[in-house]
């Protein structure tokens, strides 16, 4: 396991049932939405991280639910990213849908295990 530096090649959101015909296990009714980061490593290595959640009409989504399941500890995990790289302060208030457009070109610590990896959230 190393740390390494990377860079935001592609962020998008998708509908869960645009990217499978059956949700995979683990996620709940209240997981509808998927953000797919793609990452570009300082070695050249791509690196693609997933972070799920449930997108409200107006773009932002609720760090907390009313299940204190998994779905709870994803959404607290992208809350977390949000602040850590300094994307936003308030969480509940930013728009989601339009500012992954913005993210292009920002730098996140990975952690890289072998050929896959993850982004370093705290």
């Amino acid at each position: 396991m190393e740390t390494i530096n990377a860079m935001i090649q592609d962020a998008k959101i998708h509908k869960i049932s645009d990217l499978w015909s059956r949700k995979p296990r683990g996620l709940k009714f209240n997981d509808t939405d998927a953000l797919v980061i793609t990452l570009r490593a300082q070695d050249g290595s791509t690196i693609k991280e997933t972070f799920y959640f449930c997108l409200k009409p107006d773009g932002t989504f609720n760090v907390n639910t009313v299940s204190k399941d998994g779905s709870r500890v994803r959404r607290q995990r992208l809350a977390s990213f949000l602040k850590h790289y300094k994307i936003t302060d308030k969480v509940d208030e930013y728009n989601l849908r339009e500012g992954v457009k913005k993210w292009k070109g920002i730098q996140v610590a990975a952690i890289k295990v072998g050929d896959s990896g993850s982004i370093y959230v705290p």
